[in-house]
């Protein structure tokens, strides 16, 4: 039987503790921060608007008022693409924001929610081209791959002509797990981006999740009990990447700074998850009514 000095039992702790995940207490964001996930979700909303999937080279607009900031921009698409895929219907657009320096690749979500889950397949396919021992959603991954083809042209060529534009993929729900996976091939293949996903259901196993979390710069947004983030289930083997951004405040109510915690966490059982109820309403108002644009 081993025994430690007082010094001897310090260092065992120490190094203990050093080898314990870290996960930091839940805390309000900036208003800094308030004001991009503001700015993006308007991005998702704006990829809900026919007129922004089916005309590149136009103002991006919303006829709804889903995204006054977007058009204050002056933001123009410069790709854009719809029904590229059955599955989830993939559409959205590439657009510049020469206001706030922007490239922004927005995916739209499903246009019939619960049509959508109902039909969800939660099958798991590899992903070992993203990151050794991750699985990834088949479908979501199937969306990436054949929308890919069509976007990375035009990515390529915006980024040669706008140098020193930040590059975000955004994307409410269907679309959110599309540019999560997106962003994660990106990344892989060299580019530097930022990713803000709202209602974006789960995409992959934990080394997936583990991966995404280490490639950082990741705003993941969740909505009180909203039922699609808890999608597919962790018990098939799926887990959230950290961190998350969950929002309290009720359906259709505005959002300020204090009703946004920030979770850390591959896999979180707090915010979202770990919310009773399941809600489709609360899926659909991400600081704006955010596939209102229909």
């Amino acid at each position: 039987m081993m025994l430690f000095g007082q010094s001897g039992l310090l260092v065992a702790l120490a190094a203990l503790a050093a080898a314990a995940p870290t996960q930091l207490a839940p805390r309000a964001v900036s208003s800094g921060t308030l004001n991009q996930l503001t700015l993006f979700a308007q991005y998702s909303a704006a990829s809900y608007c026919t007129n922004n999937v089916n005309s590149p080279g136009d103002a991006v607009t919303c006829s709804g008022g889903y995204c006054p900031a977007v058009q204050s921009a002056g933001a123009k698409t410069l790709a854009e693409f719809d029904n590229v895929l059955d599955y989830g219907d993939v559409a959205g657009f590439l657009a510049v924001d020469s206001a706030n320096k922007l490239l922004v690749l927005s995916f739209r979500g499903s246009r019939t929610v619960s049509n959508w889950i109902a039909n969800l397949d939660f099958g798991q396919t590899d992903a070992s081209s993203l990151c050794v021992g991750c699985k990834a959603h088949a479908g979501f991954l199937r969306a990436w791959s054949v929308v890919s083809d069509d976007v990375m042209p035009a990515l390529t060529s915006a980024m040669a002509k706008y140098p020193g534009f930040r590059l975000v993929l955004t994307g409410h729900s269907f679309g959110g797990a599309v540019a999560a996976l997106g962003a994660t091939a990106l990344r892989k293949a060299g580019y530097s981006l930022d990713l803000y996903t709202y209602g974006q259901p789960r995409v992959g196993n934990t080394a997936l999740a583990t991966y995404m979390t280490n490639q950082g710069s990741l705003y993941r947004v969740t909505h009180s009990n909203d039922l699609v983030p808890k999608l597919p289930p962790t018990w098939l083997g799926y887990t959230h990447a950290s961190p998350e951004f969950w929002i309290t405040s009720g359906d259709s109510a505005g959002v300020t700074a204090n009703d946004i915690t920030q979770i850390n966490g591959i896999g979180s059982n707090a915010g979202n998850a770990g919310s009773d109820g399941d809600s489709i309403p609360a899926h659909n108002w991400y600081i704006v009514n955010i596939d209102g644009c229909q």
